[in-house]
């Protein structure tokens, strides 16, 4: 029999809803639509759960901030924040809601219809105490019905414990937390490339840095839970680390390779040629996404090594120099990199996102320097000395809100902010000391030269009296003079991309690579008020001046189709650059000798970039670095090439007469936290250096609290 008269039926909390063509997992917290989930912050999803537990209630706002934030601080913004975030998933209209109602002054309301997606169960009342049941004969299917009724008491008691357990308060999130962390002692963060990366639970920091004495850089490790870094062997060289997704690797640049090493240990194992690092990033089905050729875009390839894939191609067309620092989204299917539109590493590019194997990529947004993935909904934007957060749509892989600044003053490697962040939301960003950098002869260090703190790519005039430099901004870069008697500066372009200044033999005329849309053009300007500059080359790619002979011939560093940088001479009337060698390795950076007969340049071709001498004749070549070297100049009275190796400045005698010979090279100029930029005639070195302060960086936990306080969740539409 049913129940009597009068007799009110109580029915369970349902775990499933539906309404509309929305439908609403209370139990695990999932909104879907048509069976694809709507993703939704956990805030947005308490209001949702709260509004569908009272269906056409009003609900307090305080009953929504108690339940929904619990202990946390907040006030009604949050609240608003979170309905019309809410609103914006289910494509309602505040104005006329189908779904959330507005109750001005008191709260919401959620007006659909609501149909529960659950069987419903209904439980009959116990009779009142002292009244005896009366014995019931139960027919045949009764008894075949009694074993369903105890499973559904079952359940019922079972939704109930779960409803208990779901208003129980929930355990306070971890504590944000700040500390500080140094390199090992006698080391320095690297400066050639990002130095530092975090494995994706948070709990472990690599970085790359470089011992104060000997220059010589290598990787660190270092759980959070301790308190010492541990040296990796073998790592000698390394560069630009990063992690695989489950923490037990690092991926690492080494001597013109990409390489891997275990975090227990164990020798590293070289898996691709990468000449030119420009980071790369392991993806969890075991893709490694990477930059490693100077003039080249991304390639793939399995973390085991074997076949190298090429994914991108800089389109010179387009004035794109190179492709970099790749990233993959939380996803593991599309990828961020940022697209390089000029040599000079304080230029900001272009964040750009493509999906692999695919080629074709499409623009983000400009004035960027590198982006990395903050969790689902959000990215991190870096220009030299900051980190930017934004939302973003993974859906539909678009950016969708505003920009905020929430780490500064940072310090910069090649351009590029030096900090790392988790998928768990832990961050490392090191610090930028707080003192301005000095330039000044070597010798004369209270005669401070503050035009040149302004200029990078620094050339020295034949007399040295005057310094041609580059100064970037935010839409392209110009090329200055400045006098190093007064300290005064002279700007020499207006406008577009100008960039690698080099002087004439007798100091008149200074030439530079030019670019307004297309591929970088050859320049040359003479130093005179009423001057107006001149085209020289103007070939299908970039070119480069780096040296100019006594005759007015020019030599340039221009980029090939495969991606490769190749050395080309420019004669004194112009026209097209003639190619030196086209061999299959990267040689750039020429120095034409005092006579013009040889080019003093640097290669690639064993694996790490080293210096040769080629005679223009016969292509006779003379290895000149011993230990590598890069960015070779020959001195103005003949005998001596000067050149870079590592942080110290090095020169060797070259002797050509008969049978060309170098003479092993000495160190001219090593100092902790200095370095030089350019050699006089009469053999003083221009020097630039830095404060010395100690390094450190910041580790923040949960910091990506930060982020989603700062800017609002991502605004999606709904599916």
């Amino acid at each position: 029999m049913g129940p009597e008269a009068g007799q009110a039926l109580e029915r369970t909390q349902a775990s499933m809803v539906t309404f509309g063509p929305f439908a609403f997992d209370a139990r695990n917290g999932i909104l879907s639509r048509g069976g694809t989930e709507i993703p939704l912050p956990p805030r947005v999803i308490g209001v949702l759960a709260l509004l569908l537990a009272r269906p056409a209630e009003v609900v307090p706002r305080q009953d929504l901030l108690d339940r929904v934030w619990k202990d946390a601080f907040v006030t009604d913004t949050s609240l608003a924040e979170a309905v019309s975030f809410l609103r914006q998933a289910l494509g309602d209209d505040p104005q006329a809601p189908r779904y959330v109602q507005t109750v001005h002054r008191r709260g919401y309301r959620f007006v659909a219809p609501v149909t529960s997606a659950d069987l419903t169960i209904e439980k009959i009342p116990e009779p009142a105490t002292g009244v005896r049941p009366q014995s019931v004969v139960y027919p045949s299917i009764a008894r075949e019905l009694l074993p369903w009724s105890v499973a559904s008491v079952c359940a019922v008691l079972a939704v109930a414990a779960l409803w208990q357990i779901a208003q129980q308060p929930q355990p306070a999130a971890p504590p944000a937390a700040r500390f500080e962390m140094l390199p090992s002692a006698g080391t320095a963060f690297d400066r050639r490339a990002p130095a530092i990366d975090i494995s994706p639970d948070g709990r472990t920091i690599a970085w790359s840095a470089c011992d104060r004495a000997t220059g010589v850089c290598a990787l660190y490790v270092r759980p959070l839970d301790r308190l010492d870094a541990t040296r990796l062997g073998g790592t000698d060289g390394a560069m630009a680390p990063f992690f695989s997704p489950d923490g037990r690797w690092l991926g690492f640049f080494a001597e013109g390779k990409l390489k891997k090493i275990a975090i227990a240990g164990g020798a590293p194992t070289a898996i691709a040629d990468a000449p030119a690092p420009g980071g790369a990033a392991w993806n969890a089905d075991g893709r490694i996404i990477f930059a490693g050729l100077p003039a080249g875009g991304l390639s793939i390839l399995s973390d085991q090594g074997g076949d190298v894939t090429r994914i991108t191609t800089p389109r010179v067309d387009r004035g794109e120099v190179r492709h970099l620092w790749p990233a993959w989204l939380p996803d593991g299917r599309n990828v961020i990199f940022t697209i390089a539109s000029s040599p000079e590493a304080a230029t900001p590019g272009q964040l750009a996102i493509l999906s692999p194997p695919s080629a074709i990529f499409r623009v983000l947004r400009s004035g960027v320097a590198r982006g990395v993935a903050a969790g689902r909904g959000y990215l991190l934007l870096t220009s030299p000395h900051d980190v930017q957060s934004v939302t973003f749509d993974d859906r539909v892989l678009a950016l969708t809100g505003g920009t905020d600044t929430v780490v500064g003053d940072l310090a910069s490697a090649e351009g590029v902010a030096q900090f790392a962040v988790s998928a768990s939301g832990t961050l490392v960003a090191e610090s930028a000391p707080a003192s301005q950098p000095r330039v000044s002869w070597q010798g004369d260090p209270d005669r401070a030269l503050t035009s040149l703190t302004r200029l990078s790519s620094i050339a020295l005039s034949p007399d040295g009296t005057r310094a041609a430099g580059v100064i970037a901004d935010g839409s392209g870069s110009d090329v200055w003079i400045a006098r190093l008697d007064t300290d005064a500066l002279t700007r020499v372009t207006f406008g577009g991309t100008n960039v690698s200044p080099v002087w004439s033999a007798d100091g008149r005329r200074v030439f530079f690579a030019s670019r307004t849309g297309g591929p970088f053009r050859l320049v040359a300007r003479t130093i005179d008020e009423h001057a107006t500059s001149q085209v020289l080359s103007a070939p299908p790619n970039h070119v480069f001046p780096a040296a100019a002979s006594g005759d007015d011939r020019v030599a340039v560093t221009m980029t090939l189709p495969s991606g490769r940088l190749a050395i080309g001479v420019v004669g004194a009337g112009g026209g097209d650059p003639r190619l030196v060698s086209d061999g299959p390795f990267d040689e750039m950076s020429p120095s034409f000798s005092r006579d013009g007969k040889w080019l003093a340049y640097a290669t690639d071709e064993s694996g790490r970039w080293d210096v040769f001498a080629r005679r223009l004749a016969d292509g006779r070549r003379v290895q000149v670095s011993r230990d590598g070297g890069q960015q070779p100049v020959w001195s103005h009275d003949g005998p001596w090439i000067y050149f870079r190796e590592g942080a110290r400045l090095m020169r060797a005698r070259f002797m050509p007469e008969r049978e060309a010979t170098s003479a092993a090279p000495e160190v001219v100029f090593a100092e902790t936290d200095a370095r030089a930029l350019g050699i006089a005639a009469d053999g003083r070195v221009l020097i630039r250096q830095e404060r010395a302060t100690p390094d450190r960086a910041i580790v923040a936990l949960e910091w990506l609290r930060d982020v989603r306080q700062k800017l609002a969740p991502p605004v999606t539409a709904p599916r």
